[in-house]
């Protein structure tokens, strides 16, 4: 089933299951496919080109450990984070707030970059043909004497692991029966990793201007006699 699962979310084929697919272990193989590519691609550099892709290796690496389990992991985060030397990523999955972070090392700041993951059900539905999207969101450089701080790491692992798990008010409603509930099949707004964590960053920190991208997204939304509706995932 894993391999099913991958093909379907890494290509987009025409034909798509009926409803939702996505479990943890389905998102775990995914993430190890890709780290498992790109060793695999590595050996096939040059020398003096394989220096440049240990980044990208490591990226990919820490971001299977991540995926491990279920939540996020203070330990976990915090160690990575720690690690981090000049010209290292990491990359989290905040699965709960529909949000990823990407922290790029720098020789004298370290660059917090935060974006939505999975666009909403009306914005896939609306578009035509493939959204458009730009990555990153917002960009906050921290300096690297604050990032260093280990009581500084340990609160920002928590926030991160916190965060991945609450429901919050950012998950969108519906009314049903009279009564305001959690609309299930659409996506959480980002805004406490995009803006609070953003906010929190930036009282440290300085806006960055980063290099942004915009990409065609290929998304969809499909829903056949299912209680979820399938979509692409977000990792």
């Amino acid at each position: 089933m894993s391999l099913l699962y991958k093909l379907t979310h890494v290509f987009c084929p025409l034909k798509l299951p009926d409803g939702d697919d996505h479990c943890h272990l389905h998102d775990l193989a995914l993430s190890e496919a890709v780290w498992t590519s790109a060793n695999d691609y590595s050996t096939h550099l040059d020398n003096h080109e394989k220096s440049g892709w240990e980044c990208v290796k490591k990226l990919l690496q820490n971001l299977r450990d991540a995926m491990k389990i279920h939540q996020l992991e203070e330990d976990c985060v915090a160690a990575q984070l720690e690690s981090m030397t000049a010209g290292d990523v990491v990359a989290y999955l905040i699965r709960a707030q529909n949000a990823a972070i990407v922290f790029r090392r720098g020789a004298e700041e370290t660059t917090a970059e935060s974006f939505e993951v999975s666009p909403t059900v009306e914005a896939v539905m609306g578009s035509c043909g493939r959204l458009v999207c730009s990555y990153p969101g917002p960009a906050i450089a921290v300096p690297n004497v604050v990032f260093d701080d280990a009581v500084f790491r340990v609160e920002l692992a928590h926030f991160l692991c916190e965060m991945d798990k609450d429901i919050l008010d950012a998950a969108p409603t519906t009314h049903k029966a009279g009564s305001t509930v959690s609309e299930e099949r659409d996506t959480v707004h980002p805004r406490y990793i995009t803006e609070l964590l953003t906010g929190i960053l930036r009282a440290v920190g300085r806006p960055a201007e980063v290099q942004r991208i915009n990409k065609r997204i290929g998304d969809d939304v499909v829903w056949r006699d299912a209680r979820l509706p399938w979509r692409r995932s977000s990792l």
